[in-house]
């Protein structure tokens, strides 16, 4: 019996590598035919207006370098100059913040401004895919993933202090997957929303926790420091993940992680100085009447050289290197210095609201 299946195997493979051996045979001779007759004059008239794929496949034998090289070539325009467009990191900090007589607070605008400035403003790359140029750079995906993120998390801490439903739901919808373009993640690869359709949705619920009642301009201190905290406790956290990277992979020769976590941070930066802004105009009577209006500018200025630092290369050398440089460290260093600052309100206007 396993003799018999053997024998009509092989016999199979025998009547299938005949056939593959006849068709190459046939491609091969039909080949050299069409270039003996392209070179006839009379030939190549006749075929002037005939374009069959065996042509195809005779022109490409004959041109494949140029074939290659004009692949190439579109594939490096279209990819290096397309990614230079589109991935340019919206991280402007010159947007005065607007309230309205429905909307009186300069911290909800604040987030607000941060979401639509990555997601509506900015196409959202860490859902794109490869087929688009912005998904070959990774410094834009990851400079809006830590605004996003940042957002998120103050959104959530507002929707704590609060228990204002719109918030809870911007927060949830935040929470949605951010790779999401038109599939899911699932092994199923089902239609799913995209991340930035969710994240309008949190938009629109954040705009209508703006012109609701919880959203009454701001006046109490304990608000004020609930969310001052929340801006601390986010460049604790960014200093964490820049420390423990710098530690566990500067004697990496390519550390190529390290730019992941410059620009998520960075994003982080662009979220606080916002945040900052708002509440030192929700707050103004408040940081004035403490002395704090200095150390809430100084704080303020940190920042934005932080966000101004732009390497061509991001490098994480060891911090005893005198040659190369640690561009992690120099973004620890200004948000340190900002810590230190936003520390020093805390305890001065706590020690305030005490008296």
């Amino acid at each position: 019996m396993t003799g018999a299946l053997l024998t009509k195997l092989k016999i199979q493979l025998k009547r299938l590598v005949g056939k593959c051996v006849y068709i190459y045979v046939y491609l091969k001779n039909s080949i050299i035919t069409i270039h003996k007759k392209n070179k006839d004059p009379k030939e190549k008239n006749k075929r002037k207006h005939k374009n069959t794929i065996l042509n195809f496949l005779a022109i490409f034998s004959e041109r494949w370098r140029t074939f290659t090289f004009g692949i190439l070539g579109f594939l490096m325009i279209y990819y290096g100059l397309g990614a230079t467009v589109s991935s340019t990191i919206n991280n402007q900090l010159d947007y005065t913040l607007q309230t309205t007589q429905e909307s009186p607070r300069h911290t909800t605008e604040a987030l607000s401004h941060i979401l639509k400035s990555q997601i509506d403003d900015t196409p959202w790359t860490p859902a794109l895919p490869i087929i688009f140029p912005a998904a070959v750079l990774d410094n834009l995906p990851n400079f809006q993933l830590g605004a996003k993120e940042s957002a998120k998390y103050l959104i959530k801490r507002l929707a704590g202090y609060h228990t204002d439903n719109n918030l809870k739901e911007a927060g949830e919808l935040l929470d949605y997957p951010a790779d999401i373009w038109l599939f899911s993640q699932t092994a199923d690869d089902k239609l799913a929303p995209g991340s930035a359709k969710q994240y309008r949705k949190a938009i629109a619920k954040l705009s209508d926790f703006a012109t609701s009642e919880n959203n009454n301009k701001a006046t109490g201190i304990h608000e004020f420091l609930y969310i001052l905290s929340g801006t601390e406790n986010l460049i604790d956290r960014r200093l964490n993940a820049l420390h423990q990277h710098v530690l566990e992979h500067n004697s990496e020769i390519l550390d190529f992680r390290a730019d992941d976590v410059f620009y998520q941070t960075e994003g982080y930066i662009y979220t606080i100085y916002y945040i900052l802004e708002g509440l030192a105009k929700d707050y103004q009577d408040i940081i004035v009447e403490t002395g704090q209006y200095e150390n809430l500018t100084s704080a303020l200025s940190f920042l934005r050289a932080a966000s101004e630092l732009n390497p061509l290369s991001v490098k994480n050398a060891s911090p005893q290197d005198t040659f190369e440089a640690n561009h992690l460290l120099y973004l620890g260093y200004y948000l340190s210095r900002a810590q230190n600052y936003l520390k020093t309100i805390h305890n001065n206007i706590e020690l305030y609201s005490r008296k």
